[in-house]
């Protein structure tokens, strides 16, 4: 089950696209110019990886979350962290995949509250 059935696949991987452009530009751009961010590093790795999340699942619903969407993701966010090591201004941070595993974990389990309420909604 998805949580935004109306959305269609064609739109979430277009958005989904944009989402890995985007967040792949802001991680990789020198720290004092990143103009979107929260109070806090590791929130802003999971409000990604959650928004990431989300649109893969509905990106590719055909695919098992857990099984190829999550791992998938999770490989996302070690290449960018990977990637950040290698950069003159940012560090590698066992902590942001963290963060990022947090995310995805996070919208599993909203996913799978929505399907277990979904089912308990009482019919007609």
């Amino acid at each position: 089950m998805l949580l935004f059935p109306w959305i269609p696949p064609v739109v979430a991987r277009l958005a989904l696209l944009l989402a890995i452009l985007a967040i792949t530009t802001l991680a990789l751009m020198p720290v004092s110019t990143v103009p979107i961010t929260t109070w806090w590093d590791k929130l802003d790795h999971g409000l990604a990886f959650i928004t990431l999340a989300l649109l893969a699942d509905h990106a590719f619903p055909r695919q098992s979350f857990w099984r190829r969407l999550a791992p998938w993701l999770l490989a996302y966010g070690v290449a960018i962290e990977l990637a950040q090591w290698l950069t003159p201004d940012r560090d590698l941070s066992v902590l942001d995949v963290l963060a990022d595993g947090i995310g995805i974990v996070s919208y599993g389990v909203l996913r799978r509250l929505a399907i277990f309420f979904y089912r308990l909604e009482p019919s007609g």
